[in-house]
């Protein structure tokens, strides 16, 4: 009987090119998340924040730059959230929270920075921001659940 002759990579156990943890790490924004998710965070943000922006009296003053960065900001991260929810992948959802961030920054630098003068309409428009932070964290958290 002839010997049977063996390559190193026989002989070697095979490794998987990357470990299950790795590839969920790696498509973590990609996964898909719920129609019911993505639409109820999507009229949160229709309802907050045409709400927080009704509030908001008319100002004599000029916009100061940080506010037109800010708008800036908001309007690029509401297009990448909405895109993202159509898509319904997660990144939409971390879009949101961003997003929402980005609103609180602006109604908070609105009375600091002079533009205009804290009243009433304040409080709306900071529990309308805070309200869409609060949604696009739990609907975040949610979906990364097991």
């Amino acid at each position: 009987m002839a010997p049977v002759l063996t390559t190193p990579e026989q002989t070697e156990p095979t490794k998987p090119a990357a470990s299950v943890r790795t590839v969920a790490r790696r498509t973590h924004g990609g996964e898909r998340i719920s129609s019911e998710v993505a639409i109820a965070v999507g009229v949160a943000w229709f309802v907050c924040y045409t709400i927080g922006s009704a509030l908001e009296p008319d100002s004599a003053r000029p916009v100061p730059v940080i506010g037109v960065v800010l708008g800036v900001a908001l309007l690029f991260g509401i297009l990448a959230t909405a895109a993202g929810l159509i898509a319904r992948r997660r990144w939409g959802l971390t879009a949101s929270l961003a997003s929402a961030g980005v609103l609180v920054a602006s109604s908070l630098a609105c009375p600091t920075t002079g533009h205009h003068t804290i009243g009433g309409w304040w409080f709306g428009q900071m529990l309308c921001a805070g309200a869409l932070v609060g949604i696009s964290f739990v609907a975040l958290r949610r979906s990364m659940a097991p």
